[in-house]
């Protein structure tokens, strides 16, 4: 598969070009592509080829083709949380047309929150950060959206096992305006109703994208995204849950010549939840929510072929509504709001056929906080095929999640950085080699990374999310590490493509107060991880694909002894995340059949998740074992064995 480019209009920088023209290359998988980054640790996502990696329920996902690659892993079983180089799913930055968005699945993660026909670009970074990037201390996905066609109609509809979509995009004004419109909907209650012991239950989501696009002059151009998606839970009249995402972003860009840009962005964005119980005759009422308003301006300067220079400023103001309780009488909140300041500067600079170096500084003013960034990667050019590159990261994040699992869920506690939660920030190195046979027929590459975190926080012993109104009185603050290598070898060309990756990491905290003060393995530490993916085409019109995961399993505490009173048992807990769940792998295999015809595209996706009926653990519970009076039992629980999935697409 050769490296073809087209020019096309793109809203953000997730592709890089080689000038001010803005340009998307189509093979972003290639091998030559993959060298030729000066950036350490960057993934590229190809949409095109996201769609043939098997997914739970058929589901196109994004999230779920992240999860295979080097250094990446699941939060759990069938989520769509990831975890990158150490760090859990709420220290990433996951950027929508320049939006923040939050808890990015659907059905507690069985599906992301992306619908794939919206999407045209993404890019992951996971080792050296741009400078232009900041909030987050483990890696940035870049996400951008795809514009509507501005000379035809299109359309289609898409049909899966538990969700159906829909998608319209064309022109508003010939040639110079255009229009896309997805839509996306489970449909799972509607099976609960079938069954009268489930009708009065509720399990479903949906989303919406737009996008508009206008070309104002040769030189100007102007688009504005919107994004809403909502998850809704309900149990009889027991428990009911609601948690979803809203972001509007608007941009200009104005090209004012081949060597200066302007990029303008205004963005919103919002992400709440909501829970009630009602337990013993009494209503208890959790809410919260993230609300962002952002003001940016980036520009990208070309002095002369050696020097690509990004600078600029971005302005958001955070209000976290850390929690708001209604439980009987007692009405309790905990909200703070505050501005964040950013300033950047950025230069790619080309110093030899040899040697390539992105280096940048990105200041951060938060409250009383004010935090320099440094950045910087090198390239070294051992040859045509093969290179060295190396870099160097710190990030701050004034964000911070406070979990009870190591599952993104929506009873997450969220808090900004205050006199007391101060802001988490980490350093990482990181230095590794990849190279290409001269075809570019296969690549392989290895890199090995080091990080160090500060002010990470975890809740003290016996406290939970709903323990104290006051986030302080619940946590803990320290630091951790993480460490790893990564290996992985590609297949481009030819018939079957795919990649098969090794990742051996550690993930460590030290806090003092919890776990005698000593390092315990973080929750999210997983020894092995191993994905292979293999894509085979039949024909014309079959293609062919499996893919193989396995994965440690993760750290957890269990209880090491036991004791009654009054009849009653306790747990007694010696260690934090001092045992492990049994390890997880699945094997699932797909085949799509795809029809053209002169008026549309049919598309047939069969395929099996999980073909040899793994029952990968969950939950893991601990119970008193009845029948040894010093003995606990634990209980595992799958979410899954073997699913079968079909699914059926047309598109006009």
């Amino acid at each position: 598969m050769g490296t073809t480019a087209y020019a096309e209009e793109e809203n953000d920088s997730t592709a890089k070009t080689d000038d001010l023209n803005e340009v998307v290359v189509t093979a972003s998988h290639s091998a030559s592509q993959r060298l030729n980054e000066v950036q350490i640790g960057i993934e590229k996502i190809d949409i095109s080829k996201m769609g043939q990696v098997p997914a739970i329920f058929g589901e196109k996902d994004i999230i779920k083709s992240l999860q295979m690659l080097p250094g990446v892993k699941s939060d759990g079983e069938g989520s769509c949380g990831f975890q990158v180089r150490g760090g859990t799913s709420a220290q990433n930055l996951v950027l929508v047309d320049n939006a923040p968005m939050y808890n990015t699945g659907h059905l507690v993660g069985l599906f992301s929150a992306f619908n794939d026909e919206a999407l045209q670009t993404a890019a992951l970074y996971k080792g050296q950060i741009p400078a232009k990037f900041g909030g987050a201390t483990s890696s940035v996905l870049d996400i951008a959206t795809k514009p509507g066609n501005m000379y035809d109609w299109h359309g289609g509809v898409s049909i899966g096992l538990l969700a159906s979509k829909v998608f319209i995009e064309g022109p508003i004004a010939d040639d110079n305006a255009s229009f896309l419109l997805t839509a996306r909907r489970s449909y799972m209650d509607f099976f609960l109703k079938a069954d009268p012991k489930y009708k009065d239950n509720t399990l479903n989501f949906y989303d919406i994208n737009y996008r508009a696009d206008v070309n104002a002059s040769p030189k100007s151009k102007m688009f504005v995204s919107f994004y809403h998606g909502k998850d809704n839970m309900a149990v009889d009249d027991l428990m009911e849950m609601h948690w979803g995402n809203t972001t509007l972003s608007g941009g200009w860009k104005f090209t004012a010549n081949d060597k200066l840009r302007l990029n303008t962005t205004l963005a919103y964005s919002y992400y709440g939840s909501n829970m009630g119980y009602f337990v013993a005759n009494k209503n208890y009422v959790f809410d919260g929510h993230i609300k962002q308003g952002i003001a940016r301006e980036a520009i990208d300067w070309r002095p002369n072929d050696r020097h690509s220079v990004s600078l600029g400023a971005e302005a958001a103001y955070q209000d976290v509504l850390s929690a708001e309780w209604d439980c009987m009488a007692l009405h309790e909140k905990n909200q703070r709001s505050q501005w964040d300041i950013n300033a950047w500067v950025n230069d790619d600079w080309k110093v030899s056929n040899v040697l390539e170096v992105s280096a940048g500084l990105r200041y951060d003013h938060f409250g009383i906080y004010d935090n320099l960034e440094p950045r910087a990667s090198m390239k070294v050019n051992l040859s045509k095929q093969h290179c060295i590159k190396a870099g160097y990261s710190r990030t701050t994040q004034n964000i911070h999640a406070i979990r009870s699992s190591n599952t993104s869920m929506p009873m997450d506690r969220y808090t900004i950085s205050t006199s007391f939660v101060k802001p988490e920030q980490a350093d990482q190195v990181s230095l590794g080699y990849i190279g290409m046979t001269k075809d570019e027929d296969y690549d392989f590459s290895v890199e090995g990374y080091y990080k160090w975190v500060r002010n990470i926080y975890d809740y003290k012993d016996g406290k939970m999310f709903s323990s104290e109104i006051e986030i302080e009185n619940l946590i803990l603050g320290g630091k951790g590490r993480a460490y790893g290598v990564e290996l992985c070898a590609h297949k481009n060309n030819g018939n079957l493509t795919g990649w098969a990756s090794y990742t051996l990491s550690w993930s460590e905290n030290k806090i003092d107060g919890i776990n005698n003060g000593n390092w315990y393995t973080a929750n999210n530490d997983r020894r092995h991880d191993i994905n292979l993916v293999g894509m085979y085409k039949i024909d014309k019109r079959w293609n062919a694909s499996a893919a193989f995961v396995f994965t440690s399993g993760q750290a957890l505490t269990a209880p090491s002894a036991k004791y009654k009173i009054d009849g009653t048992t306790f747990f007694y807990y010696n260690e934090r995340n001092g045992y492990r769940a049994p390890s997880c792998h699945h094997l699932d295999l797909s085949a799509t059949y795809t029809k053209h015809t002169k008026k549309c595209e049919q598309q047939w996706t069969f395929g099996i998740y999980n073909i040899y009926n793994r029952e990968n653990p969950y939950v893991i519970t601990f119970t008193e074992d009845k029948g040894n009076a010093t003995g606990t039992k634990a209980t595992q629980t799958a979410l899954f064995g073997a699913i079968p999935f079909i699914a059926f697409s047309v598109k006009y």
